[in-house]
Order: C-alpha cells, then structure tokens, then sequence
C-alpha cells in the first residue's frame, strides 16, 4: 500500500492535532491513496488531555498551571509533550491492521521495539498482568499501565491512542527520549539507558518511518504540504483545537 510520508517538523499543540486530524480525514475521504504518516517535535512543551479528561482535574494539579494545554481528538491519558518523538498513522479502514482494535497497536509498536532493541535497548511489552484495571486512573498516560504500553525496566516509554473514523483509522503515539523537569518521575529513554545517547528527536525520524512501513507493507514517499493543505490544517487548527470550547468542554 501507497504511504504519503510527511517530513518531520515541530508546531505547537493545535497546529500538531490539526495535522493528525487532517490525515484521518484525508485518509477517511479518499483523497490520499492508501495510508499516511509523519513523526514530529512540540515546539512549545505541551500537556494534551485525552478527548475523555477534564481540565479541572489537570490544574488541581499546580505543575501544570500556565503550562501549554490542548485536547486531543484521541482517548487516553493526559500526555506531558517534551523532549519526546511522537509519531502519527492514519490508515484506510481497508488495511487488515485497520480490522482489529488491537492489531495496529501491536505492529506498531512490534516495529519500534525492533529499533530499540537493535540500539541495545531491553524492551518488552507490558502484558495483560501487568496491566492497571478499573475505572481509576492516574492523569498522566505514561503514569498508567496499559497491556500494550512498551517498558524499559518497568517504566514507559511508549504509549499510543486511537481514533476510528468511517474508511480510516488514526493512531499516534509518544516515544519518550528524555525526562523533563515537570515529570521527574519518568525518566525516559536516555535516563533509562545512559549509554543509548538518545540524540535529538529528529534522528529518530527516519528509522521510525522505516520499521513503521516495512511492518505494515508501506511503500513510502515523502512529500510536504501544499500551500493549499496547509491552509486547510490551519483551518482545522483554529475551529476545533485552537478553541477554548473545544479545550474546556470537560
């Protein structure tokens, strides 16, 4: 299957979601032939809400008062944007990794755990008896323990949601390279494996897209934007996740 590749870059939190929404609609609609895909940075540290949290419960918390703050289109737990890779996949609906609510989750991170361990990396999926279970979870995504998470020494450093739509289906996830001051508590690739030498978020780029495509049957090809897509990702930023309705609707 055809795989548009978007190079990699930094925008801030509405700009990113907007792209990543772009892509599912895009996908969803026909208008991309097969599958799309892109990696990128926060230009400005960012908390996103899963679409489901409140944002009462994230300023009870004083680390994230004044902090950079957007919604996601995607379930799941709050996610702390920084010093991270985190990478997008929109898929038509007609992919057989599209069918299963799992199957997408799997091979995806099957493929960066492949990487990861060829840099020397001891990495596994977290597994079902590991996993929190109940209604009561913690703010912070990577704080939670889901059975497809990827861990290093019991700690997290991938985790991934989901949004179906009608033809496609949207996955992004975080890769976290290093800790930040406001998450001293996950300390993230380099703190977990001194001796990787992580690098900055964009020489992970490439190796991601590769293993990403190659296990989904992908045949990559890079383009950018268009000036006329990205007034239409522009658009999407400032109606939905550019607005204070769509950020405080919980």
């Amino acid at each position: 299957m055809h795989c548009r590749v978007l190079p990699h870059a930094a925008g801030d939190g509405p700009w990113n979601m907007a792209v990543d929404q772009w892509m599912l609609e895009r996908v969803a609609g026909g208008e991309c032939a097969g599958a799309m895909l892109r990696t990128y940075e926060w230009s400005v540290p960012t908390l996103s809400l899963g679409y489901f949290q409140s944002r009462s419960e994230a300023e009870a918390d004083p680390r994230w008062r004044g902090a950079g703050l957007v919604r996601r289109a995607t379930g799941g737990g709050a996610i702390w944007h920084d010093r991270e890779l985190t990478y997008a996949l929109a898929v038509p609906s007609s992919h057989p990794m599209a069918r299963g609510a799992k199957d997408l989750y799997r091979a995806v991170h099957a493929a960066i755990a492949g990487l990861l361990a060829d840099r020397g990396v001891e990495v596994r999926r977290r597994g079902e008896q590991e996993a929190r279970v109940g209604r009561d979870r913690p703010l912070l995504c990577f704080a939670d323990r889901d059975a497809e998470d990827l861990v290093v020494s019991g700690s997290k450093v991938l985790g991934s949601a989901q949004r179906r739509k009608a033809g496609a289906l949207l996955q992004h996830g975080s890769l976290l390279l290093f800790g930040s001051e406001r998450t001293p508590e996950l300390p993230g690739l380099e703190g977990l494996c001194p001796g990787l030498g992580a690098g900055p978020a964009s020489a992970w780029a490439g190796p991601v897209w590769g293993r990403i495509a190659a296990a989904l049957g992908l045949v990559e090809a890079e383009r950018g934007l268009s000036a006329e897509e990205r007034e239409a990702v522009l658009g999407i930023a400032g109606a939905v996740f550019g607005d204070p309705g769509w950020t405080d609707r919980r």
